[in-house]
């Protein structure tokens, strides 16, 4: 009748330190060992105490979606962190992409609709629009790149598809760009509309953007010891490629300047961080979902990392500073 012992490969002053950042908000964290697969956080909030449970009752906001895991099970809008995969389209497909200038005016019509920006960005190249995040800057890229291109890059990127996170299956996004006018593509490409993504597989197409194409899946088990047999390591699976080598490369330098010219180095000290925020809007008067996400370019600290909270507000503020919180965590602990 005795069963088997199983190790996590869970840090659990990471997941505390997680859990406390959050403050209460909802949302999810995630960070992993993009070489061997180990995540070392994986916090799901809200959430509560399995061996002390509340009464918990029907309607009680404080415990809102409590039983799902928003890390492996949610889908929400992306928002800007979505234009890494349009960026990535871009790099590949249209070669005079690092000669260009572009200038934003705030809005950009397109067809029968309006692209917006927050506000008027100016004159820019493409470093500086990924920085700034310019809608009407990736807007039209993905009309000059298309729907089918834009499709086929976000398959690539493994977002349309799920993971098998030690037997748990992760969500598939949804990314329907088909039959969209030119105004709803250019809001698709920017990560709105109708674009749902899972927190799990962004982490992961992180990590191949730091590993040079491929990544490794995520795993929670570490190792299982079986009465009477021997010890049963778990071994590292790994993704296909997600992203060319040199595109990955590509993107994580302008994902360090991302920080460095816009996040602030001084948030993250002692990191080669390479990271990009979102801002997703949500309508109905709700405040937008915050997401920060990306990677250590460190041979001693080789994560990827993923950090939602929903209806947060700013990505570069309320997602970014509970990444501050956790990764400082890990590096410095």
């Amino acid at each position: 009748g005795e069963g088997n012992d199983l190790y996590l490969t869970i840090d659990a002053y990471l997941n505390y330190v997680a859990y406390n950042a959050m403050d209460g908000k909802k949302g999810a964290v995630g960070v992993y060992n993009y070489e061997t697969g180990e995540i070392l956080c994986m916090v799901s909030t809200p959430a509560f105490d399995p061996a002390d449970p509340p009464d918990i009752q029907e309607g009680d906001p404080q415990y809102e979606g409590v039983y799902v895991n928003r890390f492996l099970s949610g889908l929400l809008t992306p928002g800007s962190v979505f234009k890494t995969v349009t960026l990535s389209a871009a790099i590949e497909t249209l070669p005079d992409l690092f000669d260009r200038t572009f200038t934003c005016t705030g809005s950009l019509q397109m067809g029968d609709e309006l692209v917006t920006c927050p506000v008027a960005h100016g004159a820019m190249d493409i470093y500086s629009a990924y920085t700034q995040s310019c809608n009407g800057v990736f807007a039209q890229l993905a009309n000059e790149l298309g729907a089918d291109v834009l499709s086929r890059y976000t398959q690539q990127a493994g977002l349309t598809g799920s993971y098998q996170v030690s037997g748990l299956r992760t969500a598939a996004g949804s990314f329907p760009f088909d039959g969209l006018t030119p105004g709803q593509l250019g809001w698709a490409a920017v990560g709105q509309g109708s674009d749902r993504m899972n927190p799990c597989a962004l982490m992961v197409y992180m990590g191949a953007i730091a590993n040079g194409g491929r990544a490794a899946v995520p795993c929670l088990l570490l190792q299982v010891d079986t009465p009477g047999l021997p010890d049963l390591p778990q071994f590292t699976r790994r993704t296909g490629r997600l992203i060319a080598r040199d595109t990955a490369e590509t993107l994580a330098d302008m994902m360090a300047y991302n920080v460095t010219a816009a996040y602030g180095t001084s948030r993250f000290p002692n990191m080669d961080l390479c990271a990009k925020s979102g801002t997703a809007e949500v309508g109905g008067g709700q405040a937008p979902h915050a997401w920060f996400t990306g990677f250590l370019r460190d041979e001693d600290h080789p994560y990827a990392f993923l950090v939602l909270v929903e209806n947060g507000g700013s990505g570069s503020s309320a997602a970014g500073d509970v990444a501050s919180r956790v990764l400082n965590a890990l590096v410095s602990p």
